[in-house]
């Protein structure tokens, strides 16, 4: 009997969506029965994850990281979904593909979110695609050639940019002022001081003012 696997594919680009499902359905609808949802943006995703809460969870969710903010800014990227799918769902499998490629966002995501399958989207081919498709159903990893070099060379330290960070820079590039910061969030102007030194330390800013940080942060992806 063929087995049944329901997938989410989440891109915000639907060419890129139109190919992961045309990859699949090519080339593995005689070995399983696909069931696939798509969706292009955070709040369509996480409609769909909260369906399959109380339906039946997705089997594998391919996930692109860069997604634009859901509408209410509970979900700031894709990141914040695959946070959503592991706690509500442990037993899917997260493909993660994402087209950045600096030390510090990918060393984020792996922390975050310990997918399955991490590949960048430069990296892929079909044949990959497919590959790291397979080897995540028989219960294993897989990571491609960027992200494998990243874990050999361990070029980054164990910071890690976690919500209140994320929070602290989404505030400062709505024009909130340090100062006014511990109105916001829950933390002590003393400990928003650390944490902004420690994130320009890591994303290796010199200039203290904080227009710098929040573009090096925006560039990173971090908003």
């Amino acid at each position: 009997m063929t087995k049944e696997l329901r997938i989410l594919m989440v891109d915000d680009h639907p060419i890129i969506i139109e190919g992961y499902k045309k990859v699949l359905l090519d080339n593995r609808s005689d070995s399983y029965r696909l069931i696939i949802d798509t969706a292009n943006t955070s709040d369509e995703a996480n409609d769909k994850i909260e369906t399959s809460i109380n339906d039946s969870f997705y089997d594998v969710v391919f996930l692109d990281i860069g997604l634009p903010p859901s509408k209410n800014r509970e979900i700031s990227s894709g990141e914040d979904l695959g946070k959503k799918i592991r706690q509500s769902s442990p037993n899917t499998k997260l493909i993660v593909l994402t087209m950045f490629v600096q030390n510090i966002r990918l060393l984020s995501i792996l922390k975050s979110l310990r997918p399955e399958a991490f590949m960048i989207k430069s990296d892929v081919t079909a044949t990959e695609f497919l590959f790291a498709f397979d080897t995540v159903l028989e219960g294993q990893t897989y990571s491609s050639q960027t992200v494998q070099d990243l874990m050999r060379k361990q070029i980054v330290n164990d910071f890690y940019v976690d919500k209140t960070d994320r929070d602290i820079l989404y505030h400062l590039s709505c024009g909130v002022k340090t100062k006014e910061l511990p109105d916001v969030v829950p933390v002590s102007l003393a400990a928003i001081e650390k944490r902004k030194k420690i994130m320009r330390e890591a994303f290796g800013v010199e200039d203290l003012r904080d227009i710098t940080l929040i573009n090096k942060a925006r560039e990173l992806g971090f908003l």
